[in-house]
């Protein structure tokens, strides 16, 4: 393997109201990790709270703050997270986020093995398409990528 550099993003998809970058895609990567970029409107849904099977996600809070739903003690709740805070999220833990201020805000994922930026991508065709994915389509967009929604 050798050193991948990307000077800037890869691809830039429209996945609802926020703008997601591709920054290192899972075949840069034999398939260990991807790592995307989102840009959240003010008062915008990132994700309901769902269940990833097959990979982890790890966040961090570039600008902004993005407020997480996540499973405590059987419990959902909500915890705010400012710009330089991460979140780890290892597989089959319930959790969803969302930008509930009145700026944009920057967040930094990065999926364990790669290869969830295709999701994004089947998001955005469906998007371009002008199909707004409701709860069902989620549904079986996620179950494709060994994720449920709640």
């Amino acid at each position: 393997m050798t050193a991948i550099v990307h000077a800037g993003p890869v691809e830039r998809l429209n996945i609802g109201a926020a703008t997601g970058l591709i920054r290192l895609r899972s075949e840069d990567t034999a398939g260990q990790l991807s790592i995307m970029e989102f840009h959240l409107p003010p008062n915008s849904l990132g994700a309901t709270p769902h269940i990833h099977d097959g990979h982890s996600e790890d966040f961090v809070i570039v600008s902004g703050e993005i407020t997480f739903d996540l499973l405590a003690e059987g419990n959902l709740v909500s915890e705010a997270v400012g710009a330089g805070g991460t979140v780890s999220v290892p597989p089959g833990t319930v959790h969803g986020f969302r930008n509930d201020s009145a700026e944009e805000a920057v967040i930094v994922g990065l999926f364990r093995p790669g290869g969830y930026e295709q999701y994004f991508r089947e998001l955005h065709e469906m998007v371009l398409a002008g199909q707004m994915p409701g709860p069902d389509d989620m549904a079986r967009l996620r179950a494709r990528f060994q994720s449920r929604t709640l």
